[in-house]
């Protein structure tokens, strides 16, 4: 998806050219965002639009008036496991991938079960589970937490060695772990958010509960 700006400037430039000038030019927020209500001035129409992609929100079109729009609406943050979908993760194919995932996150739930029930370790003591959330889910933001040490809800670059080290201990095939990080990084900010960490995992809301099952029957 192009930032705003790119769209912007594109738009701007179409738009000096003879028979050009009904051309939609989006309007943008800070840091190559849409604004949450685009107009297209000649035809009086508007409508609600997803802010980091700028596409139209089905059914919101409105003429000659303002549409309320939800400023924060984004493409889903919850299908963060379709980014990964079509992510090479080098030296890592297909199969070897799902094997690994699987030994990332056994090896997880293990710690997660010991820090649960290991007093001597209260420092990690686990917040009340999300009844919502499956195993794997309340697995990943129980790890999320001992790494986000700065609770800024993002993990830098410190706070992913731990998660590094671990993977070279926990994890195989071997091959897997050395891109890893960077293939969970799916917005190059080098760090991690909580859902770039479960789309790399591989857990998901919908489907997350039916492969719960489908391991341990």
């Amino acid at each position: 998806a192009s930032s705003c700006d790119q769209e912007l400037q594109s738009a701007l430039e179409e738009a000096k050219q003879p028979q050009k000038d009904n051309v939609f030019i989006p309007e943008c927020a800070q840091g190559g965002l849409y604004k949450p209500v685009q107009c297209h001035p000649s035809t009086g129409y508007c409508w609600c639009v997803l802010v980091d992609t700028g596409r139209p929100i089905p059914g919101t079109s409105t003429r000659y008036e303002q549409p309320k729009c939800d400023n924060g609406a984004r493409a889903h943050p919850t299908k963060t496991k379709d980014l990964y979908k079509g992510r090479q993760l080098q030296g890592c194919p297909g199969a070897k991938k799902n094997e690994f995932l699987t030994s990332v996150l056994d090896a997880l739930s293990t710690d997660m079960v010991h820090a649960v029930s290991d007093p001597s370790l209260s420092s990690s003591r686990v917040s009340e589970p999300d009844p919502n959330h499956t195993l794997e889910e309340r697995v990943v933001h129980w790890y999320f937490k001992q790494l986000d040490k700065n609770s800024s809800g993002d993990i830098g670059k410190k706070e992913i060695k731990p998660f590094k080290r671990f993977l070279r201990k926990k994890s195989k095939p071997k091959k897997c772990v050395k891109k890893f990080v960077e293939y969970c990084d799916v917005n190059n900010d080098k760090s991690l958010s909580v859902q770039e960490l479960m789309g790399c995992l591989g857990v998901t809301k919908e489907e997350g509960k039916a492969e719960t099952k489908k391991r341990h029957s």
